[in-house]
């Protein structure tokens, strides 16, 4: 069962790169939908790198969760 790692590899890669991908985020939805003030671009891009890291947390969990579960009962 290779779900669990890769669980575990995405949550990895994503709290890597969870700054550069916020900021591709926002620039995406500034452009996209013309909603955000270009002063509060930083700040958003911040704040959602800053919610990006529990959620890479409770991925990671997951994937180890599932992988010990497998190696218990597998």
């Amino acid at each position: 069962m290779v779900t669990g790692p890769i669980l575990m590899l995405i949550a990895v890669t994503w709290f890597v790169y969870r700054r550069q991908i916020a900021a591709w985020q926002v620039c995406l939805v500034m452009e996209r939908f013309k909603s955000l003030p270009v002063r509060d671009k930083d700040e958003k891009a911040r704040d959602l790198a800053d919610t990006a890291f529990p959620i890479c947390l409770m991925l990671f969990g997951a994937g180890a969760l599932l992988t010990g579960f497998h190696i218990l009962f597998g």
